[in-house]
């Protein structure tokens, strides 16, 4: 068993993951990228780069309860991050959703209790969590575009 856990860590994904939690919340380029890449292009390249957590919680580790768990908390940071008027960009610095998904897929990994009741425990409320983030996100990129419309006819 201790062999398996060891060799998840060593993977490749596993190494990617940590140096993005390192730079992307540590060093606070998550919401740098938001804050310098105008109308949502920063949240977007920062969700792109928390795919392998998805990719390493659902493929490497195999396990659907704590790929919500991870989705959730990404999605949480990309609603947050597109929050207008750098206030997202304020949240992301104190969120920091790369840390925190590298802690749950550790615990889960090390079979810390805690961690792997606390992920079975909310898989059904993970899924409706992810689906009402979602219509979140579609809302809130929808009063922005229109914003953004307002905005241009206004000085045109």
């Amino acid at each position: 068993m201790q062999r398996d856990k060891d060799i998840l860590f060593v993977h490749p994904v596993y190494r990617s993951m940590k140096w993005l939690e390192k730079y992307m919340d540590r060093y606070y380029v998550d919401p740098i990228l938001g804050f310098i890449l105008p109308g949502g292009l920063g949240d977007t390249l920062s969700s792109l780069l928390a795919l392998p957590f998805i990719y390493y919680s659902l493929f490497v580790v195999k396990s659907v309860p704590l790929t919500l768990a991870v989705t959730v908390n990404i999605l949480r940071d990309i609603l947050l991050g597109l929050i207008p008027f750098f206030v997202g960009d304020i949240f992301d610095c104190f969120f920091r959703s790369y840390g925190r998904n590298l802690r749950l897929i550790t615990g889960y990994v090390n079979g810390d209790r805690k961690t792997v009741t606390e992920v079975r425990r909310k898989t059904a409320f993970s899924v409706v969590v992810i689906l009402v983030l979602l219509l979140l996100i579609i809302l809130l990129v929808k009063i922005a575009w229109m914003l953004g419309a307002w905005l241009i006819g206004l000085f045109s």
